[in-house]
């Protein structure tokens, strides 16, 4: 191994440690040690730093270590410390109320609407103009007194004669309005989980036909953190795009030992994370690398599972291309 890949694959270890183990996020070593949940000692933090500067200049043709065993060793020292550390490391505030409003988003935007309703209502209540007062009721002007004229003598009136009664007309009924039909209930769609590869083949990898994937093999192997992990080794072409760096893959494991395949992981999961692809470096069109997809669920139960179904050999991996990454972080579609 050459001295730049020595130093990109402890990077990779590294940045590894810091998102599983410290809750880090976010792309790149250093972005991923800054947004750690956790407290990094400040020893560790000077010299994941340092190496951080280290693999910024390995990107060179020219870079050379001084050293490589005694970077290798050094390296190995920094990710067993910083797995050691974990343990003692105190929670740091800005990420922690992050989680914690993420967590309660529904509650405060409750009281946040609430608060601001109060808010206006106090403002119109306080801010409220006075009406204007009525205007003064009018004063009436006496009418001047009319003089009486004397009534004429009256003339001998007729015999009244009496007059039909009007014969009411019956009015139409007016008919009831028809109650309308209630409106048939939409059916809901089922969404089905993706079946399993074709039958007899252990990996089936699903990609854009820009990107050739060769599979090599598919084994157990022991992460940074001690823990067992799932790793798919395969070999990466870019047929098609100017630069590629990162590939993001959703993943499906399913157990053949029956007559049926029966998921154990599933990519819409509650355990479920993907499976990262990290290229040492980024790899222009024509250019072949050798990429490790490591997985490790979120649930113990369904990690030490994983990996004894893998060790037995009755198992079937598919991986689809989700998310595809460029040098400059730009995203090159599906």
């Amino acid at each position: 191994m050459k001295d730049h890949e020595k130093v990109l694959d402890i990077c990779r270890r590294i940045e590894r440690v810091l998102q599983r183990d410290w809750g880090g996020s976010g792309d790149g070593l250093r972005q991923k040690l800054g947004s750690t949940r956790y407290v990094v000692p400040a020893d560790l933090d000077k010299r994941i730093r340092y190496l951080h500067g280290l693999q910024k200049k390995a990107t060179g043709r020219s870079f050379k270590l001084k050293s490589s065993e005694d970077f290798l060793a050094k390296g190995e020292q920094v990710i067993k410390e910083l797995a050691l550390a974990r343990n003692t490391a105190k929670p740091r505030l800005l990420p922690w109320l992050r989680e914690q409003a993420l967590r309660y988003r529904i509650i405060l935007a409750v009281a946040a609407v609430a608060l601001v309703a109060a808010l206006v209502g106090a403002y119109l209540f306080v801010f409220q103009p006075e009406p204007p007062p009525p205007p003064p009721p009018p004063v009436p002007t006496p009418a001047p007194k009319r003089v009486p004229k004397p009534a004429p003598k009256p003339a001998a009136a007729p015999a009244p004669v009496a007059a039909p009664a009007p014969v009411a007309k019956a009015s139409a009924p007016v008919p009831a309005p028809a109650a309308s039909a209630p409106a048939a209930p939409a059916s809901a769609m089922a969404v089905a989980e993706p079946a399993p590869g074709p039958a007899g083949v252990k990996v089936h990898i699903e990609t854009p036909p820009e990107v050739v994937v060769t599979l090599k093999r598919a084994e157990v192997v022991q992460g940074a953190s001690g823990r067992d992990e799932i790793a798919v080794i395969v070999d990466v072409q870019n047929m098609g795009y100017p630069s590629l760096k990162r590939i993001t893959f959703d993943a499906w494991l399913y157990d053949t030992s029956g007559a049926k395949p029966q998921p154990v992981i599933v990519a819409s999961g509650a355990d479920a994370t993907p499976w990262h692809a990290f290229l040492r470096l980024a790899i222009t069109r024509g250019q072949s690398a050798e990429v490790r997809l490591n997985h490790s669920a979120s649930s113990k139960w369904s990690s030490d599972q994983a990996i004894a179904l893998v060790n037995s050999g009755r198992y079937q991996i598919r991986l689809k291309a989700v998310s595809l990454i460029d040098d400059t972080n730009k995203s090159l579609g599906k």
